[in-house]
């Protein structure tokens, strides 16, 4: 747990920091994370703050909310790149469907992709577009607690994300996406 607390500080005091590498692998190696038995705790909204990528949207900005919403019990989420600070789900956006595949590995498949505007009216302002050729993927959970994840990507990229708790903006995504599927 120490190490934990400690990655924590340093994802928000020092988010481009050399030592989320190491300490990250270390709660790794100690992790007694397993899909079947801790898939409800994935539920929620998840900002990466670290990533291993060299990728612009797969980092961590301070201007930029990079958020990832799951919820596990519908196999669904949704990756929402918005402007720091605004409490909607207004941005680019790619909307997935999940497939648990073993004890700690998840499958993506990315559905649509587009912006999501706000609310106009009765109206949301979106332009998403159905993904033509299938775009698959797969997350392997290396790490879960209350208030942290730690993945790995199926082309080798490392994530640390921290959990949100914001319930409001839980529901507008589910109510987003239930119109999708």
């Amino acid at each position: 747990m120490e190490t934990e607390s400690k990655l924590l500080e340093i994802l928000f005091e020092k988010p481009y920091s050399q030592d989320i590498l190491s300490m990250a692998t270390e709660l790794e190696r100690n992790s007694k994370f397993n899909l079947k038995r801790d898939i409800k705790k994935l539920r929620g909204i998840w900002e990466l703050r670290w990533s291993s990528s060299n990728n612009r949207f797969l980092s961590y900005s301070p201007f930029i909310d990079n958020l990832q919403i799951l919820n596990p019990s519908e196999l669904n989420a949704i990756n929402l790149l918005k402007p720091k600070g605004l409490k909607r789900i207004i941005g680019t956006g790619i909307i997935a469907k999940l497939n648990p595949l073993n004890d700690i590995r998840v499958g993506v498949k990315f559905t649509h992709a587009g912006f999501i505007g706000p609310k106009v009216g009765f109206a949301n302002l979106n332009a998403l577009a159905k993904i033509k050729r299938e775009q698959t993927g797969w997350l392997d959970i290396t790490y879960l607690s209350n208030c942290l994840r730690i993945c790995r990507g199926d082309k080798g990229t490392l994530f640390v994300l921290t959990k949100r708790i914001d319930e409001k903006l839980f529901t507008r995504f589910q109510e987003f996406i239930n119109k999708f599927y």
